[in-house]
């Protein structure tokens, strides 16, 4: 099956001595995706025959190869990176929740119990809150900016109405304007980025979730410094962004003397639940953290 595989990707895929195996799917995953290494530490911490293999796939044929996967009887599911997170959920967005059909992406699939079929779910969401948990868990009626609401936004946005939407108000801050449908079914404000400006002084927390500053766009920010300024100084700025872990952003706020916090952090917590849903593991949440962080 896996030279079925080998026909669709990009990429040369010859491990074929395995007991099961994961994959990440994406444009170019095997040429710097995290997500192996950091899933294969667990796997030979485990002594088992698996691994995470990248899969290099264009857009044309990424459905051939969800089928291929699905077919597959070694294949445990594994992580979704940029781009596909939408196109991969359409292939199982009946299986889902309501709340991770209100995301509209996913980066993690897995195989439901009770019919063997893939189904997903959105980790980044639930690993941006760890970094945060702490200050939002202290006290209410902090206000608090989402800037971006694409994949990762709408991700973020999900899990924080979950656990903190009766206790804190959220704004939302998009470059590009919100169908009325959307506003009407998501209980938050949402205004266009050019708004921001005028309010920034107002909030106690503001996260980027924008991919203004990664590693495709190092110099760019979607905050300017000069408009940093006006942040409360008692104010955090949180950039879900990994790669750099010191986006502009960061070092705008971090010379302006605000507190900061960068993505490496949720990078490594979703992982950690990715690699939950989709493997069966005697090893505890932690167990799994303490060996991707090593």
């Amino acid at each position: 099956m896996l030279k079925e595989i080998n026909k669709i990707i990009e990429n040369d895929v010859i491990e074929d001595d395995l007991e099961y195996f994961s994959v990440i799917i994406g444009e170019n995953p095997s040429t710097g995706a995290r997500s192996p290494t950091l899933w294969n530490k667990v796997y030979d911490a485990e002594k088992k025959r698996a691994k995470m293999i990248p899969l290099d796939v264009s857009k044309e044929r990424l459905k051939d190869l969800f089928h291929c996967l699905q077919d597959h009887p070694r294949c445990v599911g594994g992580a979704i990176a940029v781009p596909y997170k939408e196109d991969m959920f359409n292939f199982v967005k009946d299986s889902l929740s309501k709340e991770i059909r209100n995301i509209g992406a996913i980066n993690c699939f897995y195989r439901q119990n009770e019919n063997g079929l893939f189904t997903g779910t959105n980790t980044d969401g639930e690993g941006s809150l760890e970094a945060i948990k702490p200050f939002l868990s202290k006290t209410g009626n902090k206000k608090i900016a989402l800037v971006g609401y694409g994949g990762a936004g709408k991700a973020v946005l999900a899990f924080l109405l979950r656990s903190f939407g009766d206790k804190h108000s959220i704004y939302v801050y998009n470059r590009s304007p919100i169908s009325e449908e959307i506003k009407k079914k998501i209980p938050v404000d949402f205004f266009k980025i050019s708004m921001l400006e005028k309010s920034l002084a107002d909030f106690d927390l503001i996260i980027n979730a924008t991919t203004l500053g990664s590693k495709n766009s190092l110099n760019e920010t979607p905050i300017d410094k000069k408009v940093l300024v006006n942040v409360r100084k008692k104010a955090i700025i949180y950039d879900i962004i990994y790669d750099p872990p010191m986006t502009t952003l960061l070092k705008c706020a971090h010379q302006l003397g605000l507190n900061t916090i960068n993505g490496i952090g949720m990078n490594l917590v979703q992982a950690v639940l990715a690699f939950q849903y989709a493997n069966e593991t005697n090893f505890s949440q932690n167990k799994i953290f303490e060996i991707m962080s090593s």
